[in-house]
């Protein structure tokens, strides 16, 4: 593997892990976007540790655990102090589609040993509690009784570096920012074309010396260019909103996905943006659009079509028997 350039890196926080700018996101490892290839993603691996990317995120929901394997085996015979890997605990996804939440001890302690196992690593740089948010908050209580506990606990017998959230209810985020000692938090969806609300968690954020890692800057797939995965719960309206916007910037001669990137990693008080990728070519292309500067004209023009979706809460839930996605509705809250 030729040797690494040189690519700008940030430390997560006050105790989070140092890490590159850019972070590729595994989820479309695990067909999570679409059809999953696992030798391109490999391919996307290495072309990301070429390229001086050192940080992956993964999870063992995406897939049903194929983003974890895959993963795993991109990084066989990769020295350990190459790369940085996240994972997450508490959400599951079956072969079905079935998702499964559970935030007791057991659970947690088996999932990150199962990660491991997964990725081939003795011990895992982050864990992120995984969307305890959903189903109305019905899993918050356990999160916080013992979810957290049980990282920590992980954390000081040495299988974590470092504990995190990932979710996306602004409510629940501030709540757990003001009563959970975090090290990293994935905030996703929150900033990025449509919405900006991690402005809002900031203060309290880098009060506490928390690592925020900005996440979906193509807003879990609406801002991409192409349609837009029919899981997400963005209704047909939003849909065509975006595509008009869509109309703008390619009238522009920019991608819509260009122009969604390089304004997501602009912002300096969110140092680390996380991409996904499922190729190597989109990992070369997100490195390249992140470090542009956004035409700011053409923003402004874009977010004046998309201002009625600006900060939605989009009412995402726990999948069901519907392989795998998230039951459809919208929370204008």
């Amino acid at each position: 593997m030729p040797a690494a350039r040189a690519v700008e890196r940030v430390r997560l926080g006050r105790r989070g892990p140092v890490v590159s700018r850019l972070a590729v996101g595994t989820s479309p490892f695990g067909g999570v976007f679409g059809r999953a290839d696992a030798s391109a993603a490999i391919g996307a691996v290495h072309a990301a540790l070429e390229a001086g990317v050192t940080y992956f995120d993964t999870a063992p929901a995406y897939g049903a655990t194929r983003s974890e394997r895959v993963l795993g085996g991109a990084l066989v015979g990769v020295p350990r102090d190459a790369y940085v890997v996240s994972s997450k605990a508490g959400k599951a996804t079956e072969a079905s589609g079935r998702d499964r939440l559970a935030y007791d001890e057991r659970s947690i302690r088996a999932s990150v040993d199962a990660s491991c196992e997964r990725l081939g690593v003795d011990v895992l740089d982050v864990v992120f509690l995984h969307d305890f948010d959903l189903d109305d908050g019905a899993h918050l209580p356990a999160a916080l009784d013992t979810g957290f506990g049980t990282l920590r606990a992980l954390q000081g017998e040495g299988r974590i570096r470092a504990v995190g959230a990932g979710i996306y209810r602004m409510d629940v985020w501030k709540r757990v920012l003001r009563e959970v000692v975090l090290d990293v938090a994935l905030v996703h969806n929150h900033h990025s074309l449509i919405d900006v609300r991690a402005y809002e968690l900031l203060p309290l954020a880098e009060a506490r010396g928390v690592g925020v890692v900005n996440g979906a800057p193509f807003a879990s797939g609406l801002l991409t260019g192409a349609p837009a995965p029919a899981w997400h719960p963005a209704p047909v309206s939003a849909r065509r909103r975006i595509e008009r916007a869509r109309a703008i910037t390619e009238a522009a001669g920019v991608p819509l996905a260009r122009l969604a990137l390089g304004f997501a990693a602009s912002e300096p008080r969110l140092p680390v943006t996380l991409a996904g990728a499922a190729d190597a070519d989109e990992v070369r292309r997100n490195l390249a659009w992140s470090s542009e500067a956004p035409d700011r004209e053409l923003v402004a023009r874009v977010q004046e079509v998309l201002e009625p979706l600006m900060n939605r809460q989009w009412r995402y839930r726990a999948a069901a028997e519907h392989g795998g996605a998230p039951e459809p509705g919208e929370d204008r809250g």
